[in-house]
């Protein structure tokens, strides 16, 4: 399986300066920091579920940009309603990427209840275009097809480490808000 780092790069080489990344609480948000997104980001670090929900709010409001929602597979499993509202609104301008590690890793990498979930198919039973991501070329291909048929998700298939060196917290909500109040600002 694909390392969580790996796919992070991929994805942050491929987005423009003037998109939205919004990240789930966890390794994503706190991996952010040190791979020096391009992209206008907010990197959530204490919600569970709360980035497609907040992406979506950002779609709606700017849809010229392209905005990349970031939420693990446990995550999302604590608000899977999500996903009707994504394909209710039909944002266009939004990709959601699930990090598939079969984990809580936030909460200390709890193993997710033995029950095989398959996001991508319960995206696309809502009319989310959705297909699932095992490799890092694989997720260039998707995103290069995917961006311009939103909204969509990609389920990605990651390597759980628990010796993963994930960087600590480097930002708190409230510098995590400066921040990216500051980027809007600065774009028309």
């Amino acid at each position: 399986m694909t390392p969580r780092r790996a796919y992070l790069e991929a994805l942050l080489a491929a987005l423009g300066e003037e998109e939205i990344l919004v990240s789930c609480l966890g390794g994503n948000a706190r991996y952010l920091p040190e791979l020096r997104p391009r992209c206008g980001t907010f990197a959530l670090c204490d919600t569970m579920g709360g980035a497609i929900p907040l992406a979506l709010g950002m779609a709606l409001a700017r849809p010229e940009r392209r905005v990349t929602a970031l939420e693990g597979d446990g995550s999302l499993l604590m608000n899977l309603g999500t996903l009707v509202t994504v394909a209710a609104a039909g944002a266009a301008n939004l990709t959601i990427l699930v990090f598939c590690n079969r984990r809580y890793e936030s909460s200390g990498g709890q193993a997710l209840p033995p029950v095989a979930v398959d996001f991508a198919r319960i995206a696309g039973g809502t009319g989310l275009t959705a297909e699932h991501v095992a490799t890092v070329g694989e997720l260039r291909d998707a995103l290069a097809r995917f961006r311009s048929h939103g909204p969509s998700l990609l389920a990605l298939e990651t390597a759980f480490d628990p010796a993963e060196p994930i960087p600590p917290y480097r930002e708190r909500p409230p510098e995590i808000r400066v921040q990216f109040a500051d980027w809007v600002r600065r774009r028309p």
